[in-house]
């Protein structure tokens, strides 16, 4: 009989107050708690920062990593040597050169020297830029050596092309073409592939083409 009465005292109390009171035999409901989203998406952000890190040492000179082999991310900066310097003793290097000022003694350059001082000594390089420069050695390119207006070079000259505006007091050799543009002085033999001489230029030499 107690039974009875406790459930329509139930089935009363729910009439009473509707579904904004929670039955009272119903265990109580545990609220969840999550995570904010912006910790969520700070998370996601660190970890995507973290896979993508860049860990790798850029080595811009020598060139070569510890164990001697190369390095494929080395950048290839330029040496400038700047009008008051004067650098007495031979220089081997990898990088690319500038000079303004004065250098006395031998050069072995892998990359490209743009002159606009004054070089006594043999020099070696991929390309030779003369800018108003002077040069009293012999010079080997292995690609194209450029002689700009108001520059000399007196020495033997051997490159795959060469282009002059110049003056020359040495012997020409190219594998390729030997550009004289109009103000141009060659006091040597030119030995080449082809030659191309504008009007003004003057040749004191012999001219060899090859076949």
């Amino acid at each position: 009989m107690a039974r009875k009465n406790d459930s329509n005292f139930k089935k009363a109390v729910n009439e009473l107050f509707g579904s904004a009171t929670p039955d009272i035999d119903r265990p109580p409901v545990q609220q969840e708690t999550s995570i904010p989203a912006i910790q969520v998406e700070d998370i996601a952000l660190q970890s995507a920062a973290e896979s993508t890190r860049d860990d790798r040492i850029h080595v811009y000179n020598p060139g070569e990593d510890s164990d001697g082999s190369e390095n494929p991310f080395v950048r290839r900066d330029n040496a400038i040597i700047p009008e008051d310097m004067i650098i007495s003793g031979n220089i081997v290097t990898k990088s690319n050169m500038k000079i303004a000022g004065s250098i006395v003694g031998d050069i072995k350059c892998e990359g490209d020297i743009e002159l606009q001082g004054t070089i006594q000594g043999n020099v070696s390089a991929g390309n030779l830029s003369l800018q108003s420069g002077t040069l009293n050695g012999d010079v080997s390119a292995s690609e194209v050596v450029y002689i700009e207006a108001n520059s000399c070079l007196k020495g033997n000259l051997t490159a795959q092309n060469v282009r002059s505006n110049g003056r020359s007091e040495g012997q020409i050799q190219a594998s390729g073409i030997v550009e004289l543009c109009e103000c141009a002085i060659v006091q040597r033999d030119i030995t080449a592939g082809a030659l191309s001489v504008e009007t003004g230029a003057r040749i004191k030499g012999m001219v060899n083409i090859r076949e």
